[in-house]
């Protein structure tokens, strides 16, 4: 079959579905509406002194005049570095706990040129509930709408310059524990979420022909029981018992490498940052 042949945007729409019912989410941002577990994700972030952050807003072609949209902003890892380099961020995040990390981190960093929007990309009304355009948009790992040829072509029509996104290419460790794992604990099948090759097709068939460009993202992480490990890794296995937290536990002592009396977790993956400019003109 002719790959033009494929409607590449159903393949996301099918393979994200399947992804979703087989791990029990009907959105990907649901993991993070209790805000102990987005505060232990900006704690993350900020181990290394959010050395992700400033690569990434490096190689963002900003000023001090930009506007930014941040979609899928989170507890404001971009949006906080990024507050103090531009002109103006919106940051899009439906995620309660996020939300409320980021106002509290806006408070702690005195940021008052970020505006929040409590709304997943897929309910914004861009002529309502934005003000475009903006100088840049960036989606960082917030790629999880159904339609996701529609979340481009509504960034498109609030952008005035360029658009990056970033997304995985090839398995994450979660996918890989999760295939192995999943039956034990939820008696089905694990399906991975669609990865960049699908999103690229997708933005060929939109007449997008963008700039890509592929990195390694992530650490490794120690832990000194089998148990931290768990409880830190939880949130990506949708536990709702003692019993499926047992039985995870007992999988990652088995599967985490034990060095000096440390379990520990390789999070490294294989990521893209796809970026171009808009050239359409607005309406």
């Amino acid at each position: 079959m002719d790959p033009q042949d494929i409607d590449w945007n159903n393949v996301w729409k099918e393979q994200l579905r399947k992804h979703q019912e087989s791990s029990n989410r009907k959105e990907c941002a649901s993991i993070w509406e209790e805000k102990d577990a987005a505060r232990r994700f900006w704690e993350m972030t900020q181990r290394d002194g959010n050395k992700r952050a400033r690569k990434t807003i490096e190689g963002l072609n900003i000023t001090p005049e930009s506007r930014v949209l941040d979609i899928g902003a989170g507890p404001g890892s971009l949006a906080i570095p990024l507050s103090q380099k531009v002109a103006h961020v919106t940051a899009v995040e439906p995620s309660t706990g996020m939300v409320e990390v980021l106002k509290e981190n806006m408070e702690e960093k005195e940021c008052d040129n970020i505006s929040i929007i409590k709304k997943r990309w897929e309910d914004i009304d861009t002529e309502k509930d934005l003000e475009g355009p903006y100088d840049i948009i960036i989606a960082s790992f917030s790629l999880g709408m159904p339609d996701i040829r529609k979340a481009i072509e509504d960034m498109e029509a609030v952008s005035s310059g360029y658009i990056y996104l970033y997304w995985f290419a090839g398995e994450r460790s979660w996918d890989r524990y999760s295939k192995e794992i999943w039956p034990k604990l939820h008696r089905k099948e694990y399906k991975p979420s669609p990865k960049c090759d699908v999103l690229y097709n997708v933005l060929y068939q939109m007449g997008i022909y963008p700039n890509m460009e592929t990195f390694t993202l992530g650490r490794t992480e120690a832990y000194s029981t089998p148990n931290e490990a768990m409880e830190n890794l939880s949130n990506h296995f949708a536990l709702k018992n003692d019993k499926q937290k047992k039985i995870l536990e007992q999988y990652l002592e088995s599967k985490l490498r034990n060095e000096h009396g440390n379990y520990i977790h390789d999070a490294r993956s294989t990521r893209v940052k796809i970026w171009w400019k808009n050239k359409k003109e607005k309406k």
